[in-house]
């Protein structure tokens, strides 16, 4: 009989929301005269200058008290993460090495990896991927995975140059403090065997500084249930051994599935081979990189010739030991694929439309959808219903979807198949109805307080949140824009930056600059100008914000796991961690979850007590689980309506339509005639949350 919440220990929920991270010690106050080293979660973001918090000292600290165990439970299949921060006193500690034994690990605490080599067709994996011999049978150990923490300097805030406090990434009431986002912040992780020596391994770390490195445990499907233990040891040439921790990691008799929700996200071939160099080695590591991190590379194919290039990708045996992958959801394909991203395949023509069916009809069955991305932000352009006549008489009618993006129009009046509306406009009652017509709908970014948010100057639990988010809304899948965005090429931009030392990578012709967004990946080696700025390492770095958004799309997977057995419970303990996303919040409030990990921590673990033991899902029994939990959901949590709104409760209109009913619009527009109506949309545009790419 499955549980239900009466009996599932009160003790774990209450936690849920008892914790909550004290501001930063004042300068002066709490300040350690010695070395001192503390455990981290992996929701949060310890800046350089953060010394003296409590959570050092344990409080508050989901993981860490001084005296006892770091203690961390895992699913099979499943990689958990966690941070060792070094605190200086008044002296600098130097030379700083943090190894990790015990827990059958494969790899050799502090060894190097080595490279692949051999057939170009089989790139060198990612440092994430090079494994020494395993010490125990490769189905049972448990990899480990070093990486240092880069700080980059944040001096202004992502804005908009004309409102200041608003952002892309967030409305002003929901934009995050200052005091915890200037200043040095980490976010690009470089692999400790390939630290360069303006991030270097071992730490160096200066007087009343901070310095980490993020630590992954790969748990493998095939690991034995059970407790493992090993321990944490720091050790620097100037002070000698500073710690000894004892690490015990839990292996639960249960096996997470693979990219519980789907997220997807573009990139740009060409400009990655601009800046790494080696074009088709590098893409296919950044392929590899975004799969172990349970996202999906989103192909733009529009000959023949790049569905070759990609064709590994696209049906999945990129993802496999022949080529040297070693993560989660081997020989799993990606779930869509575009044919000429963001309009690539221009206007509507007949004898365009013959090289799309060449290109569609090369395309491994695998792949779920097959979309047409005829226009990006012009919900006026004819291109999508253009597209979409041309393609009801194609004898690849029934593979192929027409789509573009649209954020504030219904979708059941656009003329498309596919419509991508921006995360924090969706709309429940909208998304339903185009369902029940027969349409598909995807959301793509996002902003505070609906939804997580890219930007590097924001919490880390944001992407975590979307992972959450995900499962209990019926968002369709979930579409990034841009994860190497280090060239800032839109209208507006202002040309290619160097990531590892400029975190304002974006900037667009309405006044909007932003930090970090479409940018979840690093350049591993940088050609030209920022050459001096290159780790030497053919292909991508993933962020802390990727790291992120991996723990929450893990989170998806307890999800539909533990609601396969205790619903009630299950739903439970989403609405303690997510009490307010999408349509059901409003831009005049703060994000509802908390911008800490802890939270999100203990809800996760009070998601594991609940599921059984042998406990497995296929996608199929995923996808079922999870529309069960976003109709529950709807009679947990009501929709927003904003003060004075006249609509009925719960229906919160997007964008500009928010708070007027249809008809009268209409009047509004009828009165105001075309010269009005021009201003209006212009008007309109200019507060859209898209990127102008």
């Amino acid at each position: 009989m499955p549980r239900t919440l009466p009996s599932f220990p009160a003790a774990l929920l209450s936690a849920l929301s008892s914790v909550a991270l004290a501001p930063a010690a004042a300068a002066g106050d709490g300040q350690p005269e010695r070395a001192h080293v503390w455990v981290a979660d992996d929701g949060t973001r310890v800046r350089r200058e953060d010394v003296g918090l409590p959570l050092s000292r344990g409080e508050g600290n989901a993981l860490f008290r001084p005296g006892e165990p770091i203690r961390l439970g895992a699913l099979r299949g499943e990689v958990v993460a966690f941070q060792v921060i070094v605190e200086a006193g008044a002296e600098p500690v130097r030379g700083v090495q943090i190894e990790v034994s015990g827990l059958d690990a494969a790899t050799g605490a502090g060894e190097p990896a080595k490279p692949g080599a051999g057939d170009p067709a089989k790139a060198p994996a990612p440092p994430a991927q090079q494994a020494q011999a395993p010490a125990e049978a490769p189905a049972q150990a448990i990899r480990i995975d070093r990486f240092v923490e880069h700080y980059v300097e944040i001096k202004r805030r992502s804005r908009n140059e004309k409102r200041p406090m608003e952002s892309l990434g967030w409305s002003p009431a929901a934009r995050p403090p200052d005091d915890r986002h200037l200043g040095f912040l980490p976010d690009a992780l470089i692999p400790v065997e390939i630290a360069p020596p303006w991030a270097p391994y071992p730490l160096e770390v200066g007087a009343r500084e901070t310095r980490a490195v993020w630590i992954d445990l790969h748990v493998p499907e095939g690991a034995a249930p059970g407790p493992r233990e090993g321990k944490v040891v720091v050790r620097s040439a100037s002070h000698g051994e500073l710690a000894s921790l004892d690490l015990r990691l839990d292996v639960a008799p249960a096996t997470l599935p693979y990219g519980a929700v789907d997220f997807i996200a573009f990139y740009e071939a060409d400009k990655v081979a601009q800046r790494v160099g080696d074009g088709p080695a590098v893409e296919r590591q950044l392929w590899q990189l975004l799969h172990e991190h349970h996202v999906d590379g989103f192909a733009s194919v529009r000959s023949p010739a790049e569905v070759e290039r990609l064709r590994a990708a696209i049906d999945g045996s990129l993802y496999t030991e022949q080529h040297g992958y070693r993560g989660p959801g081997q020989g799993v394909p990606p779930a869509a694929v575009a044919l000429g991203a963001y309009g690539g395949f221009g206007d509507p023509k007949e004898e365009t439309l013959r090289r799309v069916e060449a290109v569609a009809e090369l395309l491994p069955p695998a792949v779920d959808d097959v979309m047409l991305y005829a226009v990006d932000e012009q919900c006026e352009s004819p291109r999508g219903p253009g597209w979409r006549r041309l393609v009801r008489g194609s004898r690849l009618s029934s593979r192929i979807l027409v789509g573009h993006s649209c954020g504030e129009v219904d979708p059941v009046k656009q003329d498309v198949d596919l419509v991508l509306t921006p995360a924090n406009r969706f709309d429940s009652t909208w998304a339903r109805a185009a369902r029940e017509a027969g349409k598909r709908l995807w959301v793509y970014n996002g902003a505070l307080p609906r939804t997580g948010t890219f930007m590097i100057d924001a919490p880390l639990t944001g992407l975590m949140a979307d992972g959450w988010i995900a499962a209990s809304h019926q968002v369709g899948r979930w579409f990034l824009w841009e994860t190497a965005f280090w060239h800032d090429g839109n209208r507006g931009g202002k040309g290619p930056v160097d990531p590892f030392t400029t975190a304002e990578n974006f900037h667009n012709q309405d006044g909007d600059a932003c930090l970090g967004d479409g940018m979840l990946l690093y350049p591993g080696t940088q050609r030209g100008k920022f050459a001096s700025r290159s780790v030497g390492f053919a292909g991508v770095l993933p962020s802390m914000r990727l790291k992120s958004l991996r723990r929450g799309i893990q989170d998806a997977g307890y999800i539909a796991l533990a609601r396969s057995a205790s619903p009630a419970a299950a739903d439970a303990i989403v609405k303690e961690v997510i009490p307010a996303a999408l349509d059901e919040a409003l831009d005049t409030s703060p994000a509802a979850w908390s911008s800490e990990g802890a939270p999100f921590f203990r809800g996760r673990d009070a998601l594991r007590a609940l599921i059984p033991a042998g406990a497995s899902l296929d996608a199929a029994g995923v996808r079922r689980v999870l529309a069960e939990a976003a109709v529950a959901r709807r009679a947990l949590v009501p929709l927003a309506r904003a003060p004075g709104s006249k609509d009925a409760p719960g229906h919160a209109v997007p964008g500009l339509l928010r708070g007027w009913r249809a008809t009268w619009l209409l009047l509004a527009v009828a009165a105001l005639g075309a010269v009005a109506v021009a201003i209006a949309l212009a008007l309109h545009r200019r507060r859209r949350p898209g990127r102008g790419a």
